[in-house]
């Protein structure tokens, strides 16, 4: 049997007693509790029982009172020689009232029913609301219940014949509450109800007291229920059992009724009931949790026996698994165990090693077998040196056996005593060892290579940082460092308590000597007046180079701009001396702007527009001049700034619409396309003149996300006209260096589901030429995409009829400035003629545009131009417009057509 199967069987044995044990709480408890409810309900019966005979005494003493009472009249009555009808009977019967409390009046009452006599006053009573016939009623009896026409109470009459009387009965009024008050000092338990009724069913009185009910018949168990005073159980009115007595007066004309609830009456088992259960429960829990912790117990101790014998199989596999020789010895040196691989590394010693085996005789019997290298001849000197590697103290020790082979042997000891021996093969590692040393050797020299390439490198490095601040030809800070240092000398002159003033510097008629005397010379003349500067100035990082022969001062003192003035005098003086540079005496001049940072929330950027903006105006006086900055030159500064302020806004506030010019076919007069043309309608400025508020997006780059608008708008609302109409949409440089222009019209396209070939980016030739290796490879992607390309303004940059061909372009657009100056034999005519001809024969379309006279429609016509727009055709249109002209097929005007067609 396997221990799993012990396991098992234990935990099922565990579980089994556990349920056996709570089967038997479990029947105990029914057993005990069903007898408790026996003896409980034996003894609310006969309680009730005792309570119910203590009622029918109380009841039947009253009876026997007040009929005794009644029988006493005749005789008392003849003693008095008073008669029935006399006055004195009232007096006699008073007296004789105020004897007992179990009536309330005694009355003689007449054959007819009329009251002769009473021991209370009558009052409006004259006769008794019952019937005291002789015929009627027995020598004695109890008559009603009867309620009182006078005051509504409840009353029995006990009735009595008085013989030789004529008929005339006594009668006992008895108050209904009277009685009920008399019973209930009987003593009953709590929740005990009480009803006497008369045989018939009819309700007499009850406690509690029910006035709606006296009087009434109840039918049902309790009615025909014999008045035997034993207790049984009965569904009341609500259909709830109870439990109930009936007994009987004496006389039996009136019952006696005890009920009680059955729940009440069993209020104390169920007490027991809940006690027992709970204990039954803590009992069963208890032992529930005894089993559970055993089960737990077990289980833990089954996890532990099985954890050991998979922690030993997983031990005995990782030790045969060991790529290294393992064996362990006691603290006897008596060999433990040793895996395989210990027994292939040393086949000789393999028969000796037999757990048990002293470390010592396998020793000697491996040197005997020559497996050990060991020096020197086979002693127990050589045994004992083996013996002490077993100590923990001594290092690993490596020994090259007989084939050739190196072992690593390393002997541990262990807490009780014991050694952990593992035998290593490194032949592979000293062989790899030999290899690194090798290695290292040349790495050494590798090292010092690096080293000296490494130095180079960072005083390249030193180069490049230096280089990153500093303008390589003169060795002044540069643009992005004098920025700083303008910032930085604006809060030293603020906590001075001084002013700063900057000096804008130009040089006169530089051009002219890069021009005439070369390159060279002119580098020479910057490096020169660099040096001059800066033992003018003699404040370090004072002098700056912005960019080609413009430098910058920074002047820091109480008076300004006086103080700058003067230093400008000076340095006009100076740099107005001639200079040698490479043999060659020239002389220039410079120009000087000055701007003074008045206040406080002046920057860098400001205060070098400034100070530009006073260069051009001395320049504008004449050279060897300066001017200093003054708040109207600033006008049109703010004005600038304004509109680039209100530029950022523009397009978030939907300030920007497309206006679409027709670009009609010289050929047909067709409509062929439109042009998407911005227009800025700001809700104060009114509509701004591209020329001026285009420029500005382009130099905050804001361009970049207006053209990606335009673009979106354009491609959607030429999408949504009939036909192959094509559109044109203007690209700016910026949108091509810094804008994904790609992204845009992919989206663009895929958004309207506008074919490309209906799309046209223009780009004009000196944005093309000025960066020329990205704006080509941008242009040559939108080709690919199948969108065709379109060089504007054709003609007034860097044309050049050689690079035409190399271009990817699908139209030229020969711009409007020779279309204004086309007459019939002027050069621009000619121009316009050899163009169309020569992109003819390229396979390049032309159109002309500012086409805003008949003449020059007319000229254009008698040339190969494919298309032409401008006023004289079609003004730009809003997009309805356009879209309804569009639908319309609209053409060139029909005058035009004919007086100017090409086939004419």
């Amino acid at each position: 049997m396997t221990p799993t199967m012990i396991w098992h069987r234990l935990k099922l044995s565990v579980i089994a007693g556990t349920i056996v044990i709570l089967g038997l709480l479990a029947v105990g408890t029914l057993l005990l509790a069903h007898r408790s409810l026996v003896t409980t309900r034996h003894a609310a019966e006969a309680e009730l029982q005792r309570s119910a005979q203590g009622v029918e005494n109380a009841l039947n003493r009253q009876l026997l009172q007040i009929h005794g009472a009644l029988a006493a009249i005749r005789p008392m009555f003849a003693a008095a020689g008073v008669t029935a009808s006399s006055p004195a009977a009232n007096e006699l019967l008073r007296g004789f009232n105020l004897q007992t409390i179990a009536y309330r009046d005694m009355m003689l009452v007449a054959p007819d029913g009329a009251i002769l006599a009473s021991a209370r006053p009558r009052g409006a009573l004259r006769t008794l609301p019952v019937a005291t016939q002789p015929t009627s009623i027995q020598p004695a009896s109890m008559v009603g219940p009867v309620e009182s026409p006078v005051n509504g109470d409840w009353s029995l009459y006990a009735v009595r014949a008085v013989p030789g009387w004529g008929g005339v009965v006594a009668v006992a009024d008895v108050p209904v509450l009277s009685l009920m008050k008399i019973l209930a000092e009987t003593g009953l338990a709590p929740g005990t109800r009480i009803r006497i009724e008369r045989p018939t069913g009819q309700l007499v009185a009850s406690l509690p007291h029910d006035e709606l009910a006296i009087g009434e018949w109840r039918h049902g168990a309790l009615g025909t229920r014999p008045p035997d005073g034993k207790a049984f159980v009965a569904a009341n009115d609500k259909g709830e059992p109870e439990l109930a007595v009936v007994r009987s007066s004496l006389p039996g004309d009136l019952r006696v009724i005890l009920t009680t609830d059955l729940a009440d009456a069993l209020a104390p088992w169920r007490r027991f009931r809940d006690r027992l259960a709970a204990a039954a429960a803590l009992g069963g829990t208890l032992v529930a949790a005894f089993a559970g912790a055993l089960l737990i117990a077990l289980r833990q101790r089954e996890k532990v026996d099985s954890e050991r014998a998979r922690a030993t199989a997983v031990l005995a596999n990782a030790v045969e698994a060991m790529s290294d020789g393992f064996a362990l010895w006691d603290g006897d040196d008596r060999l433990v165990a040793c895996n395989q691989r210990y027994r292939e590394m040393f086949a000789i010693t393999a028969p000796f090693l037999i757990p048990g085996a002293r470390f010592q005789d396998i020793m000697r019997a491996s040197t005997h077998a020559q497996q050990l290298p060991l020096p020197g001849p086979v002693t127990e000197e050589a045994v004992a040196e083996r013996e002490r590697w077993h100590r923990p103290e001594n290092s690993p020790v490596e020994r090259q056996m007989s084939t050739g082979r190196w072992v690593l042997m390393t002997d541990r000891r262990t807490a009780d005593g014991g050694v952990v021996a593992i035998r290593t093969d490194i032949t592979a590692l000293k062989a790899v060892q030999a290899e690194l040393a090798e290695a290292n050797l040349r790495a050494t020299e590798a090292a010092a290579e690096a080293q000296r390439q490494n130095m180079v490198l960072i005083e390249r490095e030193g180069r490049i940082r230096f280089l990153a601040h500093h303008d390589d030809l003169t060795g002044l800070p540069n643009r992005v460092v004098f920025r700083e240092r303008i910032g930085k000398s604006l809060h030293q002159a603020a906590e001075l308590g001084e002013k700063m003033a900057l000096l804008y510097l130009d040089l006169d008629r530089f051009k002219d000597v890069n021009d005439t005397l070369g390159h060279p010379v002119g580098d020479a003349l910057l490096r020169t007046v660099a040096a001059r500067l800066t033992n003018c100035v003699q404040a370090p990082g004072a002098v700056a180079r912005l960019s080609g022969d413009e430098f910058a001062i920074i002047s820091i003192g109480p008076q300004q701009p006086e103080a700058a003035t003067e230093l400008a005098g000076r340095i006009i003086a100076l740099l107005g001396e001639p200079y040698s540079a490479l043999g060659h005496t020239i002389s220039v001049s410079v120009s000087v702007g000055i701007a003074v940072a008045e206040a406080a929330w002046t920057d860098a950027d400001t205060l070098l527009k400034q100070a530009d903006l006073a260069l051009y105006r001395a320049k504008a006086w004449g050279r060897g001049t300066l001017c200093v900055f003054e708040p109207e030159m600033d006008v049109h500064l703010r004005a600038r700034l304004e509109m680039e302020q209100d530029l950022r806004q523009a397009l978030a506030q939907d300030q920007f619409e497309l206006a679409y010019q027709p670009i009609f076919s010289v050929v047909t007069g067709a409509i062929t396309g439109f042009e998407a043309l911005l227009r800025w309608n700001h809700p104060r400025r009114g509509l701004v003149d591209p020329s001026i508020f285009v420029p500005l997006t382009e130099d905050s780059r804001s361009i970049v996300e207006i053209g990606a608008f335009a673009m979106r708008q354009a491609v959607a609302d030429i999408a949504a006209l009939p036909g192959d109409l094509k559109v044109a949409v203007n690209l700016s440089p910026v949108q091509l260096a810094f804008g994904d222009i790609i992204g845009t019209v992919e989206a663009a396209l895929r958004d309207s589901g506008l074919p490309p070939a209906r799309l046209e980016c223009e780009i004009t030739e000196t944005a093309l030429f000025e960066s020329e290796q990205t704006s080509l490879a941008v242009l040559q992607r939108l080709r690919d995409l199948g969108v065709r390309i379109v060089l504007d303004d054709f003609g007034t940059g860097y044309s050049s009829l050689s690079r035409l061909r190399l271009l990817p372009i699908d139209k030229i657009k020969i711009d409007r400035s020779f279309v204004l100056d086309a007459t019939e034999g002027s050069a621009s005519a000619a121009i316009i003629e050899a163009v169309t001809v020569l992109t003819g024969r390229l396979g390049i379309a032309t159109v002309a545009e500012g086409i805003e006279t008949e003449e020059q429609w007319a000229l254009l016509a008698r040339t190969s131009c494919a298309e032409a727009q401008g006023f004289l055709l079609g003004r730009p249109l809003p997009i309805a417009e356009a879209a309804a002209l569009a639908r319309a097929g609209a053409g060139v005007p029909v005058a035009l057509a004919q007086r100017f067609s090409p086939l004419a």
